[in-house]
């Protein structure tokens, strides 16, 4: 069994034949931020096609008024802005170069809800205290949920996270591929991004004005050329990474003692991206058919 219909769940379920149990009462495309892929795995397992296209990327600078090369200063900037002052190492912004990203459809979501037919239950929240001792499941719950469902404590970790705002536009008249970043800690988005003819603003949650103004400028677009199509929430927007060793014992306690295979970032509290859940999917298949001496293994690489 695989818990949690997100995009983690559901493409997981391409690689497992078992039913997803969500507590969300109906299908909802709860990822509205920026979604690139680094290669074709999650396309080869989904059946999905894919678009290669070429990204380029900046950083705006609103006091020089200018695109600026990243810098410590920036990159500590932004990482404050987006986990509320904590400093984390290796933000994306360093990475400035071209490159080729693979994009999915925009209705990615219902269509991978469209192959899974029958298999996605709602409605069905888990009580992973009252699992059964002898069944295995594939989570993509956060961790500090499932621990605190469990009652495992965890007084040496801090599960910093913050929610995000995510603001979608059409653009008229535009097939662009760009990403900008804007560390300043004054202005509310910290990164913009045009996927054919998407806008997709993120930003920190607020009742400020959203910016959107500033954005179109740095990317050179009119603002009159631009129609708002949606603002959500997501509740897991960023996370902050937790000490590596103790990651793994949790997520090596949670199937060792639980039968509880930890699958995608917030499940596994690590920034990776929607590229690793293939990789990550085929090693719990493993897993599942290993000994408790090879998990034990495992556990320590």
């Amino acid at each position: 069994m695989i818990v949690g219909a997100g995009l983690a769940g559901l493409i997981a379920a391409h690689i497992f034949p078992d039913d997803v149990i969500e507590a969300s009462p109906a299908p909802q495309a709860t990822h509205k931020a920026l979604l690139r892929f680094r290669n074709q795995e999650v396309s080869r397992v989904t059946g999905i096609d894919f678009t290669p296209v070429k990204v380029r990327k900046g950083v705006w600078s609103f006091d020089k008024n200018e695109f600026v090369a990243p810098s410590i200063r920036l990159a500590n900037q932004y990482s404050s802005k987006c986990l509320n002052g904590w400093l984390a190492n290796d933000r994306s912004i360093w990475n400035l170069e071209p490159c080729i990203r693979y994009i999915a459809p925009e209705d990615f979501y219902e269509q991978l809800l469209s192959n899974l037919a029958d298999r996605v239950h709602w409605e069905s929240p888990m009580d992973f205290a009252a699992k059964p001792q002898g069944l295995p499941l594939i989570s993509t719950v956060p961790m500090d949920v499932v621990l605190g469902q469990l009652g495992i404590p965890t007084p040496d970790v801090t599960f910093n996270k913050e929610s995000i705002s995510v603001m979608r536009f059409r653009v008229r008249g535009c097939e662009l591929y760009q990403t900008v970043y804007y560390p300043e800690p004054d202005f509310p988005i910290y990164r913009a991004s045009i996927t054919k003819d998407l806008l997709i603003i993120e930003r920190a949650e607020s009742d400020d004005d959203p910016g959107v103004g500033a954005v179109c400028r740095s990317f050179g677009v009119s603002e009159s050329d631009i129609e708002l199509l949606e603002s959500t929430s997501q509740r897991y927007g960023k996370i902050a990474s937790i000490d590596d060793f103790t990651r793994k014992m949790l997520i090596g306690k949670l199937t060792s003692e639980h039968g509880i295979f930890s699958l995608g970032r917030f499940a596994t509290w690590k920034n990776i991206l929607l590229d690793d859940v293939v990789n990550d999917a085929m090693v719990i298949k493993k897993l599942l058919k290993a000994t408790d001496y090879e998990r034990k293994l495992h556990q320590h690489k």
